[in-house]
């Protein structure tokens, strides 16, 4: 009576002879570094690795996968940064693993901070001028709901743009410390 094969079987059986090629190894090599250095982080995030825990693990990946710069971390650490967040534990990684300078970036951030408030109070008395004429509600209780206009999610989405532009412009020329 014939033998029932499982579908792994089978699978195992037809690539039994396929190998990696240097270019297949090498991205392999560079997924799982990045897969690492993302573990990394997000445990740091959550707290549930100290800062010196962080840097021990990261420089054994670099000794372990014999990476020879940090571009891999910086990429990963700019992704996260996000200007609406505090973003103080990602920017000492920044400088402390990465030994980038990373002032150039914390103005960035605050910039964007800034011209964020900025805008959202002129349309928010926009909207308030609006409502008293249109509707003839005013008054220190009326607050505008931003999140709901269309305009300022349009506004909102621009500042985030020129936010991202400016910082990926900026890693693009790092300081190191």
């Amino acid at each position: 009576m014939g033998e029932i094969k499982s579908t792994l079987d089978l699978v195992m059986e037809k690539t039994k002879n396929l190998t990696l090629s240097a270019e297949e190894k090498q991205a392999q090599k560079q997924k799982e570094i990045g897969s690492h250095i993302k573990g990394l982080l997000q445990k740091y995030q959550d707290g549930l690795l100290v800062k010196n825990q962080l840097k021990i693990g990261y420089e054994s990946l670099k000794k372990d996968s014999d990476l020879s710069d940090d571009t891999a971390m910086i990429n990963e650490i700019f992704s996260r940064l996000d200007p609406s967040q505090d973003n103080q534990l990602l920017l000492e990684i920044l400088e402390e693993c990465c030994r980038l300078n990373a002032s150039s970036v914390k103005t960035i951030i605050n910039d964007f901070q800034d011209d964020y408030h900025k805008a959202a109070h002129e349309r928010m008395a926009r909207l308030k001028e609006d409502l008293a004429r249109n509707y003839a509600v005013s008054g220190s209780a009326v607050i505008p709901n931003l999140v709901a206009d269309g305009q300022w999610r349009r506004t909102e989405e621009a500042l985030r743009l020129q936010f991202e532009d400016k910082l990926f412009h900026d890693k693009d020329k790092p300081v190191v410390n």
